[in-house]
């Protein structure tokens, strides 16, 4: 039996499993590839010269780690240099939290901050505060789920394409500030959370938010924050109903706070989008 296990292991290329890469609090300024099981315990950066690559199927695990007693993880991948991870529909990469029962904000963010090059094709991510957050730079996040976080995906002041992304079972699916924002959202499906679309503050409109699924969000599909007095419009998404009363009932602005501007919802469209369609 031993001699029959030894050749069938030889034929197929049976190799130990390899053990996790475990890192705590580490700066990365060389380049590095990441595969199979990586645990985070605090704080990993890639600095400016650092290039971080991930392969599909890889497991990035944060430990549930509370140093400030704030009620937010401590973990984070923070990226000011490159981060290219690209998985596949098959094998996407997993961003998660390593608590026995994970709950959202158990661990901070992917963070992509003043990045050179941020890229993130089917990504899972995860009970953490911020599924990503992205600022100051140009990023592109596409096919992707975002799910049982406080934010989804969140951004400002960003080059940004969110396309083919699925956001649900969050408190925001999407949170930005625009702050001179280009941002191109298409695509997405943007449902199931406690807050579709949170606008907080300084939005010049500019932002292009156009044919995605943003319904069926458990308070409203859109919110303004308190410091949003300009208008916010959104044409061209599938908001579960084509009656403009039913629509504006899940909008959260002017008619609810005179202090708010307006969310405006052009040319509704007649049914949902189907997110793998957007190439």
């Amino acid at each position: 039996m031993r001699i029959l296990l030894f050749i069938a292991c030889f034929l197929t290329g049976c190799a130990a499993a390899k053990p996790p890469l475990e890192l705590a609090d580490v700066v990365i300024a060389d380049t590095q590839v990441w595969a199979g099981e990586v645990r985070i315990r605090g704080v990993v950066t890639v600095k400016k010269d650092g290039h971080l690559t991930i392969r599909p199927g890889a497991r990035i695990i944060f430990a549930p780690l509370d140093r400030d007693g704030d009620g937010i993880g401590d973990g984070e991948l923070l990226i000011e240099g490159g981060l290219v991870a690209r998985g596949t529909a098959a094998a996407p990469i997993v961003f998660t939290s390593g608590a026995a029962q994970p709950k959202a904000a158990d661990w901070k963010y992917l963070y992509l901050d003043f990045a050179r090059e941020g890229e993130l094709a089917h990504i899972v991510s995860e009970y953490a505060y911020s599924g990503v957050q992205i600022h100051f730079c140009k990023a592109r996040v596409t096919d992707s789920e975002f799910r049982f976080n406080v934010d989804g995906l969140r951004f400002s002041t960003v080059n940004l394409v969110a396309a083919g992304n699925r956001m649900h079972h969050n408190t925001h699916g999407v949170r930005y500030e625009e702050r001179r924002s280009q941002a191109e959202l298409h695509h997405n499906d943007i449902r199931d959370n406690d807050i579709g679309v949170f606008v907080v503050t300084r939005s010049d409109d500019a932002a292009r938010i156009e044919y995605n699924n943003i319904a069926g969000n458990r308070q409203y599909n859109v919110k303004l924050g308190l410091e949003q007095p300009g208008d916010v419009t959104l044409p061209r998404n599938w908001w579960g109903s084509s009656d403009p009363a039913a629509i504006e009932q899940m909008f959260f602005d002017a008619r609810h706070d005179p202090a708010l501007g307006q969310v405006r919802a052009p040319e509704p469209l007649a049914g949902p989008v189907d997110p793998a369609g957007w190439q």
